[in-house]
């Protein structure tokens, strides 16, 4: 793999924004497929290509496109994960039955939950072949992506949880058995000795932390929360609770101590290579969270329409330049 590289964070199905960020990096379209002239460059997608936004089936058919035409690598993030859990019945296979599902399904089919998914089922209405060929897909999308030079995953690059899986020798929920691959990796309650949850969740959705007794949030969905996402980039023993947690345009002004679990965590070092991801919802204008860490998400499909969709163009630089980001906004 080179490393003229340019990584594109959180879709969420805009895809028309996503064919002009595509256009503004210079890519263009033919024989079916967005393409760098000459092949001089290619994509990384750092996940969520489902959800929230108007043109899912198109989003998915571009990644796709340009996947097989080897123009770009689609890593997987917490929607399609949470997308291949929806429709997948527990103890499918006549493998681990979880007893946390209680409506049949890995995914429970709440009000929120059904909310949050009808974008992207509402967009393959009339289309049923071509949704579950989406969901195989979505099956082979990568869990990560590792070379000399660079790290990129849709949430949290941990170092536990990347030798958990490589040591299972998963790369992707096409490995193997994917009734029992799913399984595991929603078995939250380690009801089974072989358990994922920590390893998939750290690598798709980052490693959180309880607030304090009596403490609460509510997200942009109005969903209320007890935990807040960490900042897994610094250092849990020298940061305070406040400065450990990522939830941006969410107040943390917590005075209490950092949970020892917590402060036992590993976290990514100043002196490590690069690590690309999306997932955390910022705004405003495109910066580095610090000089190897770089998030994409700008949140293009934010409620409050003022988002941004961006991309890093990225040459094998081990101190990342602001100026590199490259960017769309909402339409």
């Amino acid at each position: 793999m080179t490393n003229s590289l340019d990584f594109i964070g959180d879709i969420h199905g805009h895809c028309e924004e996503l064919r002009v960020l595509l256009k503004k990096l210079g890519y263009v379209e033919s024989a079916g497929a967005f393409r760098y002239p000459g092949g001089a460059r290619s994509v990384v997608f750092l996940g969520d290509y489902v959800d929230r936004g108007p043109r899912v089936r198109e989003t998915l058919n571009l990644v796709r496109a340009m996947r097989d035409a080897g123009s770009a690598v689609a890593l997987m993030g917490n929607h399609e994960f949470n997308m291949l859990s929806f429709w997948q019945r527990n103890g499918a296979g006549g493998g681990h039955f979880l007893s946390r599902f209680k409506d049949g399904f890995l995914r429970e089919h709440s009000f929120n939950k059904v909310a949050i998914h009808s974008r992207t089922v509402a967009d393959f209405v009339g289309r049923k072949q071509e949704f579950l060929d989406a969901l195989d897909f979505v099956k082979t999308l990568p869990l990560y992506l590792e070379t000399e030079s660079f790290r990129a995953q849709h949430a949290c690059f941990d170092a536990d949880a990347i030798a958990t899986l490589r040591r299972e020798g998963i790369t992707c929920f096409a490995d193997g058995n994917f009734d029992e691959l799913i399984a595991r990796a929603n078995d939250e309650d380690f009801e089974f000795e072989d358990s994922l949850f920590n390893p998939m969740s750290t690598v798709l959705k980052g490693p959180e932390m309880y607030l304090p007794k009596g403490e609460y949030f509510t997200d942009a969905e109005g969903v209320r929360r007890v935990k807040t996402r960490i900042a897994w980039w610094l250092d849990p023993k020298k940061a305070s609770f406040s400065e450990l947690s990522f939830q941006p345009g969410v107040s943390m002004d917590v005075k209490e101590e950092v949970p020892s679990e917590v402060q036992a965590r590993n976290f990514y070092g100043e002196e490590e290579r690069p690590v690309f991801f999306g997932h955390y919802w910022l705004t405003g204008i495109p910066k580095l969270v610090r000089d190897n860490v770089c998030c994409l998400d700008f949140s293009v499909a934010g409620y409050r329409g003022d988002g941004r969709l961006a991309a890093y163009r990225f040459d094998g630089e081990q101190r990342l330049d602001e100026s590199k980001f490259v960017w769309v906004e909402a339409i």
